[in-house]
């Protein structure tokens, strides 16, 4: 049905400097958010552990960790 237009599409990935370059790109953008939700998780987990302890304000675990007082306030 559609092997032909999808067989060119592959192509031009594949073997187009244009092409390499876009998957390139791609590529780039997924690593570096993928990145940026690790950290993010990584900084809710610190949050939690904070505040599982319980020796620091709300105020103190948003500052250190680098978030709204908002949304340590919902964790």
């Amino acid at each position: 049905m559609y092997y032909d237009e999808l067989a060119e599409r592959v192509q031009f990935f594949k073997e187009d400097r244009e092409g390499i370059s876009i998957m390139c790109k791609a590529m780039e953008d997924m690593r570096n958010e993928s990145l940026q939700q690790g950290k993010k998780e990584e900084k809710r987990l610190t949050v939690l552990r904070m505040l599982e302890i319980g020796k620091y304000a709300l105020e103190e675990i948003a500052e250190i960790a680098g978030l709204p007082l908002d949304e340590v306030k919902k964790l």
